[in-house]
């Protein structure tokens, strides 16, 4: 363990290597709060608009609801390991992968969420120039630079600073969605929204898909939230109200898309008149949830090499805030995307070891430790979940990675468990 542990806590120390202790646990309040401010985006809002392109009203809805569902059991179930255990998804991988085999669970998390904090900063850079063009200082360059140091600031802080941060964000993206929603029903009409059908209607299954693939990552990571629970139920409270609050953001952006006929929830709001309500929705949602994403890769690194996690932080911030500036991310997209299918095999692999082969009991997280070195059949089901996930067009992709690895991890470790693992390290 970090020796960053044994020594006086700082300000911004929240125990990112061993786990959180018991009287620094929050409040149902706080852990619902940073779950949502992490699954409440501004890509909540335009995952509402493609289902508005894409549905009618009738299946958006149901869709939103089913992939909510869904999202809420994964998260609910992991989750409930990290509030049981207080800590975070790489370090709970120790068991299933082996220590060796967790650091490159570490590798996947922190590549694959420092691309995409990296984007993330040159999107709000462009979105933020569409909304004031004439601004030097909402420039894309400029803004993907000042809004890449915005969202690290509260990831250097940690979950303290995300906190603080998601109190005020988190009711204020409930509410201005629920207000345009509102505002697009009293301009048209319900019968005008409901009858918005679009020309080429697509099936409940790709719905489902686009709600699920809107926070298939942040409910495998939820762990890295959830450490700071006081237990498994409120693990379970805050992923329910932040799965709520989630169906109610698509929903906002359903029917702006619908009421207004536009591609974008941008261009809807500001066809509903609500360009400062567009603005506050693009600093806070993308500032809640990409904030998480380097704080979610800092943890990952650490687990491969324990290194204070502030600096972690505020070092890859301010490289992938400079490349987000530049636009290199853009040609990685396809890669990141990839990387993205063996996220949740994590997740499945984890909740099987965990409740199905019910080696929860073994999860001990102490200085003295001796963990497995590696578990090839881990490493085996996540390929195979995320690589036939990938290849296989049939049924919701990231459903049938969950389900390939789990099976798969299952049926291998009943097979092969005693020969599959190597020496203890600590």
């Amino acid at each position: 363990m970090s020796t960053e542990g044994t020594k006086k806590e700082n300000k911004f120390y929240d125990y990112p290597d061993r786990p959180v202790p018991k009287e620094h646990r929050r409040s149902a309040f706080n852990t619902s709060i940073v779950t949502t401010g992490m699954a409440v985006a501004m890509s909540t809002l335009y995952t509402g608009a493609l289902l508005a392109q894409l549905l009618t009203y009738k299946d958006a809805m149901i869709s939103i609801v089913i992939g909510c569902c869904i999202l809420a059991v994964l998260a609910g179930l992991t989750g409930s390991i990290g509030a049981d255990k207080g800590v975070s998804l790489s370090i709970l991988a120790r068991y299933p992968f082996g220590r060796e085999g967790s650091k490159i669970i570490g590798l996947i998390l922190a590549v694959s969420m420092l691309g995409w904090f990296s984007y993330q900063c040159g999107y709000f850079g462009e979105t933020m120039s569409l909304l004031v063009p004439n601004a030097r200082w909402a420039s894309p360059k400029v803004a993907a630079f000042w809004g890449g140091l915005l969202m690290m600031s509260t990831a250097i802080i940690g979950f303290k600073g995300m906190e603080i941060l998601s109190i005020i964000a988190s009711p204020a993206l409930l509410i201005m969605s629920v207000y345009a929603a509102i505002t697009a029903f009293n301009k048209v009409g319900y019968e005008a929204i409901l009858n918005a059908i679009p020309n080429n209607p697509q099936s409940l299954g790709v719905g489902i898909t686009i709600v699920i693939g809107g926070w298939i990552t942040g409910a495998t990571l939820q762990p890295d939230i959830s450490r700071y629970a006081k237990d498994k139920d409120n693990n379970w409270a805050a992923v329910i109200i932040a799965m709520i609050v989630f169906a109610i953001a698509n929903w906002g952006g359903v029917v702006i898309a619908k009421a207004t006929q536009t591609t974008t929830v941008m261009e809807g709001l500001m066809a509903l008149g609500l360009g400062a309500i567009a603005l506050l929705i693009v600093i806070l949602g993308q500032w809640t949830s990409n904030d998480n994403n380097l704080y979610s890769a800092a943890l990952g690194i650490i687990n491969i090499k324990s290194i204070s996690k502030p600096k972690i932080v505020a070092v890859t911030g301010i490289i992938m805030t400079i490349v987000g500036t530049l636009g290199i991310q853009k040609y990685f997209v396809n890669f990141l995307e990839m990387l993205g299918t063996f996220l949740p095999p994590i997740g499945a692999i984890l909740t099987t070891d965990y409740y199905i082969l019910n080696n929860k009991d073994d999860y001990i997280f102490s200085e003295d430790v001796r963990y497995k070195s590696w578990n090839i059949l881990a490493i085996i089901s996540m390929i195979l979940g995320g690589v036939l996930s990938y290849l296989i067009k049939v049924g919701i992709p990231s459903i049938n990675s969950l389900l390939i690895s789990g099976l798969s991890y299952y049926i291998l470790m009943k097979c092969f468990d005693s020969s599959s693992k190597s020496s203890y390290t600590n």
